[in-house]
């Protein structure tokens, strides 16, 4: 993308974006509705620039951040590439209720390390978060665990590599924080949270909400017997 001065028609405008709003939580379209000034970006030459959008199903404003490819003064034009960091993230949607106490509050953590781009510490939370899980589940968690994370690979069809630095995070052992485990990219945690969801609904939210469910069941059954005489 163009970033011009004066006058002249930027390109920035004409890119459009969809992700999911920060704001709304939808999956929308991004439309460019401010620039930094041309003179500012000449004068101080930064690395990154920070460009408003609007959502376009919220009205709200959305940050995106550009990595600045070249400042060519000459034609008075400034190049930035298309890839963007996000600002703001939406915050991750689970069933948290269904959660028993420790595995919910060490997930809530690592769900709001995630919203705030802190990849490593989101890593780490995930492996405390793993540890309570498996403790919950007694002296087989782990090999529970561990089962349900080989299955999610199949379905899921997550090349080796991928699945190989994420495993060493989850189940790598007590030191989670250690540096000699693997960082994260943006991407491989995007797919470590998916991990993690699916891991924790088939351990704890779908027996949880089976159990619900027949509760109610039983309970509209017994409001059906007639009173005996």
């Amino acid at each position: 993308m163009i970033i011009n001065s004066g006058n002249d028609p930027n390109d920035v405008f004409e890119k459009h974006f969809s992700l999911r709003c920060p704001h709304c939580g939808q999956n929308s379209n991004m439309s460019a509705v401010s620039l930094p000034r041309y003179e500012f970006l000449t004068r101080f030459k930064p690395e990154r620039v920070g460009i408003a959008y609007r959502c376009d199903a919220c009205n709200e404003p959305v940050f995106l951040k550009f990595v600045v490819q070249t400042f060519d003064t000459n034609n008075s034009k400034i190049h930035i590439y298309n890839d963007f960091e996000e600002i703001e993230r939406p915050s991750v949607g689970f069933d948290f209720e269904y959660l028993p106490e420790a595995v919910e509050k060490d997930f809530r953590e690592a769900c709001i390390c995630f919203s705030n781009s802190c990849w490593n510490a989101f890593g780490a939370m995930c492996r405390r978060c793993i540890q309570s899980s498996a403790d919950r589940l007694g002296a087989k968690g782990k090999d529970k665990v561990e089962r349900q994370i080989k299955d999610l690979k199949e379905m899921a069809s997550i090349d080796d590599e991928t699945f190989d630095a994420l495993r060493q995070i989850m189940l790598g052992g007590h030191d989670a924080s250690h540096p000699s485990l693997p960082e994260l990219t943006p991407e491989r945690a995007t797919v470590l949270l998916e991990l993690m969801k699916d891991v924790l609904y088939q351990l704890f939210v779908r027996s949880a909400k089976i159990e619900e469910a027949a509760k109610l069941r039983s309970a509209g059954v017994a409001e059906l017997k007639p009173a005996n005489n």
